[in-house]
């Protein structure tokens, strides 16, 4: 546990707001993958994947992603 606090702590210094707050734009917002989330972030992959799972992200991200496919759907349905 003391790995993941110091990823923490070094993530919300660098960019001055909460861990889960970064993640968020980074996994949820911009789309990217957990692997590519974690190299900007500099941590490992398997720490990423920890902050995903303490943080509940999957459902977020794929409620989003099912949204969006929910939209495009609708639309090709009008044309």
């Amino acid at each position: 546990m003391m790995e993941y606090d110091a990823y923490r702590e070094k993530v919300e210094r660098q960019h001055n707001k909460a861990l889960v707050e970064v993640m968020k734009d980074l996994y949820i917002k911009e789309d990217l993958g957990p692997s590519v989330s974690a190299k900007r972030l500099g941590m490992t992959r398997q720490a990423f994947m920890h902050f995903v799972h303490e943080y509940d992200l999957k459902k977020l991200k794929f409620g989003e992603y099912k949204k969006k496919v929910m939209i495009f759907s609708a639309s090709q349905m009008v044309r």
